[in-house]
């Protein structure tokens, strides 16, 4: 079974999980996060909410694999004009990490809801990092899954 289509299916899942989510970009516009696989696109270092899912690790045995997926979220909690209202600030001090949380909130109740993705099974045990405030106003967040997928046995091959 292909990684890719591992990858690909976690996006389309945490788009389904994430449809309406409403963020905060460096305009102080609310918009929906980006989801990407692999690399960020330049437009998220501008400033927009972003997930990333990135496959960090594969292992391959006879009948089964496993793969290792790791999932960054960044979001901008507050926007440059907002910046310079000192309310606003200390507010978006004080609550900035709940959009992290909220991501998190969504992807953990649409993937333990189904482990069964199409290319590979969801082991239940994920692990949530939330990095809170990382050069303010930005809010960093990651989830780490493990996936088992089933390996194809090589044509005219003997056990």
């Amino acid at each position: 079974m292909s990684i890719r289509n591992l990858e690909q299916e976690i996006k389309r899942r945490v788009k389904e999980a994430l449809r309406g989510t409403q963020l905060t970009n460096t305009e102080g516009e609310f918009v929906e996060p980006l989801v990407e696989t692999g690399a960020l696109p330049k437009e998220v270092v501008k400033g927009t909410p972003y997930v990333l899912i990135q496959t960090t690790n594969i292992e391959d045995s006879d009948h089964i694999s496993s793969a290792d997926v790791a999932i960054l979220y960044g979001t901008v909690g507050l926007g440059l004009e907002d910046s310079r209202n000192k309310e606003k600030v200390r507010y978006t001090h004080a609550t900035g990490h709940w959009d992290v949380i909220s991501i998190i909130d969504k992807i953990r109740v649409d993937f333990l809801k189904n482990v069964n993705f199409d290319f590979g099974i969801l082991e239940r045990a994920m692990k949530h990092e939330i990095f809170g405030e990382v050069n303010f106003p930005y809010f960093l967040g990651e989830t780490r899954c493990k996936f088992t997928i089933p390996t194809t046995e090589p044509q005219d091959d003997y056990l």
